[in-house]
């Protein structure tokens, strides 16, 4: 007979395969950096290669066009992100936080 007030197994808390997790000093910089000096060239040059980096084939050329976009970025944020955080989490951040500041999204 099962009682049923008797609690199973407690569930795994650990991530199952695929999941993200956020870095805490992504997570700091997030919360801390102003992203409304973004040009708009830049904000419609990010939201581009974030939607086409998948079919780069040029690997090296992804990582070049994803370096220059980081320090373009960098001169218009501020603070700028810390160095631990790689160029893809600091471009798909910066696009968020600027909508969410700006009242876009």
């Amino acid at each position: 007979m099962r009682t049923p007030w008797r609690r199973k197994e407690a569930p795994d808390p650990s991530p199952g395969p695929g999941a993200y997790l956020v870095t805490p000093d992504l997570l700091a910089w997030a919360t801390a950096v102003d992203a409304t000096g973004l040009s708009d060239k830049t904000v419609k040059t990010a939201e581009g290669f974030l939607r086409d980096y998948r079919r780069m084939t040029s690997l090296i050329a992804r990582r070049e066009i994803a370096l220059r976009l980081r320090a373009t970025i960098e001169a218009q944020v501020n603070p700028p992100p810390p160095s631990t955080v790689g160029s893809m989490d600091v471009i798909a951040t910066v696009i968020s936080v600027r909508r969410k500041q700006l009242g876009l999204g």
